[in-house]
């Protein structure tokens, strides 16, 4: 029996060990793919051609470097997200509805609200909104249409700093203290997906999901693929907002704002391209997360 506990412990541990080399792994390939990355690799390279190989590649050198700094120019472009950037909110726009009509989603046994808009700091005297703090403020307008049909209903937020950010924001929007529970453990969509569907149990559990419209799909496909029967509740349309106003002069000069909204969107498709060919990990039984709850 001793001997079982020890390989269990052990086989735990080599578990544990692969899967954080392979949740870094995801980030260095990800940061490798993002349009700062392959800026930098190809200026590193064109570099490399120009001072390191012969002299009859000097001119391919100059050729990658341009190239290089020619993606990075377009890719930080506002223009640019109306064809990277659009496609992903595509699905979700509804006409005529602000943030979706939250009365024809059907009723779920939980709502979940996925981390990233709002944040917490010792020397702040209140939550710091960031541009995706929309997926509180929406996961509160669910609850508050939602709590008369569903008696108990639950709400899970995940993501750092929960405990000073969103549950208080939450609070002060009238979710009742008692009915959130708050995950700050996990470190990416998969993970959350992966500790709430250990936390409901059942089968196939119902939950409405919020998070941001560009954010979604890749989401509701981590999450279908734990064992949730998702219920979409989309909110902040960055891209939207962004791309769908009128094209000005500044859209076509190089700004951080375009950058980062850009690579937000370069993310979602690597990664749902990743996850379509290579696949995850499904079921819902187990999480290799601590299955710790805060309430």
């Amino acid at each position: 029996m001793q001997k079982k506990i020890v390989l269990n412990y052990f086989l735990s541990r080599i578990y544990a060990i692969i899967l954080n080399a392979m949740y870094y792994l995801n980030k260095f390939v990800s940061w490798v793919l993002s349009p700062l990355g392959v800026a930098f690799i190809g200026l590193g390279i064109g570099f490399l051609l120009r001072r390191t190989f012969a002299r009859r590649l000097v001119w391919l050198g100059s050729v990658v470097s341009v190239v290089s700094i020619a993606f990075l120019w377009v890719m930080s472009l506002g223009v640019t997200t109306r064809f990277v950037g659009l496609g992903l909110e595509r699905e979700w726009e509804r006409e005529g509805t602000v943030h979706g009509a939250i009365d024809v989603i059907p009723d779920a046994d939980a709502i979940i609200i996925l981390g990233g808009g709002v944040g917490s700091h010792e020397k702040c005297h209140a939550p710091e909104l960031y541009s995706g703090a929309d997926r509180v403020w929406h996961g509160a307008r669910v609850y508050n249409v939602k709590k008369a049909a569903t008696p108990g209903l639950k709400v899970f937020c995940t993501g750092g700093g929960c405990e000073y950010a969103a549950v208080p924001l939450l609070v002060d929007l009238g979710v009742p203290r008692e009915a959130i529970s708050f995950f700050e453990e996990p470190r990416n969509t998969e993970e959350e997906a992966l500790l709430i569907r250990h936390e409901l149990g059942g089968e196939d559990p119902r939950v409405i999901l919020v998070t941001s419209a560009w954010h979604m799909s890749r989401a509701k496909m981590l999450f279908e693929r734990c064992g949730f029967e998702v219920l979409p509740a989309p909110t902040d349309f960055e891209m939207n907002c962004s791309a769908e106003k009128e094209l000005e002069l500044a859209d076509f000069f190089p700004s951080a704002d375009a950058l980062l909204r850009n690579s937000y969107a370069v993310k979602e498709w690597v990664a749902m391209l990743g996850y379509s060919v290579l696949g995850g990990r499904k079921g819902g039984g187990r999480s290799h997360v601590a299955p710790a709850v805060n309430n």
